[in-house]
Formats: C-alpha cells, sequence, structure tokens
C-alpha cells in the first residue's frame, strides 16, 4: 500500500503539538511514526527533493526531541543524518535559499551537540562552517531580517566556544559583532522583545568577557546596559520566568563587579536586589535546582559582602541561610 504523505504530515504536527506542550516522550512517538512513513515515500521516489526534504526535516526533530530528553549521543546521531541528506539538497540546488539556510541550521545543531557532549573543538569545526553559510545568506538579502538574527546567532555561539576554549580575546571579536548585529535589529524593531532579549544577553556576555580579560569598569558599562534592558523586559512580562531570572543574575553580575572595583556598599545594594528575586524564583519553582543554586549563591554573596564590610554578625545570619 502506498504510503499517505497527508498521515505523514499528521503525525509531524502532532509531535510539534506535543513537543510545544512539553510532553516529549509523546512527541518522539509521533516523530517516528511520522519518519517511518517518510522513509518509504523517499525509497519509493528516490529523487523527489520533497520527500528527501520532508526526510531531513523529520531527523531533525527527532535529533531536538533526544536532545531535550538529554539523549545526546542518540540527537547527534539525528543530526548526522539530517545533514548528509541537507547537504545533498543543497550540492543539487546550490541557488536554492531555503537549502542553504537549512544546512547552516544543520550545522548550527551539530555544533551545539557536540558542545554539550563537551567536544569544543568538533563545535567549533561546525559553528565555523555554519557561520560560512549564514554570512552568504546575510550578504544575499542584508534586508532579511530572519538572516541577520541567524548570524548574529551564530557569531554568539562561535563567542561561546572560543570563551570556554579559553580564546577569550577572539570571543571577544564575535561577541562585539553579535552585538552590533542586535542593536540594529533593536533599532529596527524597538518592541520586538526577541531582539531586545537578545541585545540584553549580548551585553551581558561582553560583561562577562571584560571582566574576565581583567577590564572591569568596561565591564560595568555592559552590565549596566543588560540591567537596564532586563529590567525593562521584566516590567513588560512580569510573569515570565526567564526575564526574571534573566534580571536576577544582571543584578548578580553588578553586584560582583562592584565588589571587585572595591565598591562594596553599592555591590550590597546589587545583591540584595539579585537575593529578592531569587527568593521569589524559588517559591514559584521550589524544585528548580538551578533556582535553589541561585538563591543559595545570592546568600553567600551577601555574607561576604557584609564580611568585608565588618559587618560580621550580619554575615553569619546569610551564611546559615546558604547552608
Amino acid at each position: 500500500m502506498y504510503p499517505s504523505k497527508t498521515a505523514r504530515i499528521s503525525y509531524s504536527k502532532l509531535g510539534e503539538t506535543h513537543s510545544s506542550l512539553g510532553n516529549l516522550a509523546k512527541a518522539l512517538e509521533f516523530y517516528e511514526n511520522d519518519i517511518e512513513l517518510t522513509k518509504e515515500l523517499c525509497e519509493l521516489q528516490p529523487n523527489n527533493v520533497s520527500f528527501k526534504n520532508g526526510l531531513a526535516i523529520s531527523y531533525s526533530k527527532l535529533g531536538e526531541t533526544h536532545s531535550s530528553l538529554g539523549n545526546l549521543a542518540k540527537a547527534l546521531e539525528f543530526f548526522e543524518k539530517d545533514i548528509e541528506l541537507t547537504k545533498e539538497l543543497y550540492a543539487l540546488q546550490p541557488n536554492n535559499v531555503s537549502y542553504k539556510y537549512a544546512l547552516a541550521i544543520s550545522y548550527s545543531k551539530l555544533g551545539e551537540t557536540h558542545s554539550s557532549l563537551g567536544n569544543l573543538a568538533k563545535a567549533l569545526e561546525f559553528f565555523e562552517k555554519d557561520i560560512e553559510l549564514t554570512k552568504e545568506l546575510y550578504a544575499l538579502q542584508p534586508n532579511n531580517v530572519s538572516f541577520k538574527n541567524a548570524l548574529a546567532i551564530s557569531y554568539s555561539k562561535l563567542g561561546a566556544t572560543h570563551s570556554s576554549l579559553g580564546n577569550l580575546a577572539k570571543a571577544l571579536e564575535f561577541f562585539e559583532l553579535e552585538t552590533h548585529l542586535f542593536e540594529e535589529l533593536y533599532e529596527l524593531q524597538p518592541n520586538n522583545v526577541s531582539f531586545k532579549n537578545g541585545l540584553a544577553i549580548s551585553y551581558s556576555k561582553l560583561g562577562e568577557t571584560h571582566s574576565s580579560l581583567g577590564n572591569l569598569a568596561k565591564a560595568l558599562e555592559f552590565f549596566e546596559e543588560r540591567n537596564k534592558l532586563g529590567k525593562e523586559l521584566y516590567e513588560l512580562q512580569p510573569n515570565n520566568v526567564s526575564f526574571k531570572n534573566g534580571l536576577a543574575i544582571s543584578y548578580e553580575k553588578l553586584g560582583e563587579t562592584h565588589g571587585s572595583l572595591g565598591n562594596l556598599a553599592k555591590a550590597l545594594e546589587f545583591f540584595e536586589e539579585r537575593n529578592k528575586l531569587g527568593k521569589e524564583l524559588y517559591a514559584l519553582q521550589p524544585n528548580n535546582v538551578s533556582f535553589k543554586n541561585g538563591l543559595a549563591i545570592s546568600y553567600e554573596k551577601l555574607g561576604e559582602t557584609h564580611s568585608s564590610l565588618g559587618n560580621l554578625a550580619k554575615a553569619l545570619k546569610f551564611f546559615e541561610k546558604d547552608i
């Protein structure tokens, strides 16, 4: 019996919906059903470009789902199958912008997976291939906001990888390129929350890198810019846990930098703001390990700062809460 293309699409849509709802195990089932039908279609019509592209997408979705489930080795297998097909499609139609973009994304996913597995040198290779294609796409269509955003993200991934490898000067270069693009995107669409958040994060990365390089005054500038945008995002969406956590972390970064500069009273102010948000986050999600750890760190920072200011009794209270 000829496999149904309609049924295949239905399985894919069901998988996407369950994935969005957080039902990853269920999403996986539907993606596996989808891929079985798509394979059959490809075997029946191996020269059908649409079916080949559909199979590549199916492999990618399986890879993403396994990645979200923490099955990184399995995710890597599917991303490798995805890229094999996507390379073939791009070779067949090198002027097809959609295939070029899909190949860039495939390289990025392989880079992310290798990065998560600790294979940083390998991750770097894939991120470099990704950015080569993304630069070409942006050069072809400089007014394409989606390509500009993709290029900014590609620079971010290269920066993060170089940072993890200890190449801080190189990381700084990529974070500066990323920030420049996000500033342009934010200027173009100031009400775009995603672009504002992207710019906020890029300022934080610049601050962290300058801090690691010992440029504390410069780091402070970027952390202040990040905090300003973080407050705006949180005011826009006060129930957005990610924005609240981002703002909390930005207060922590400001506190640490002021502390390193010897501005202990100022550092204390920021650590108190961080602690306030940390308590709210922990109350919202008491089983969230990251939030529990963040709150513990905030107590520790408050204790250390009070200790440095000579407020030993106060410091003791915070160290006890940290425990």
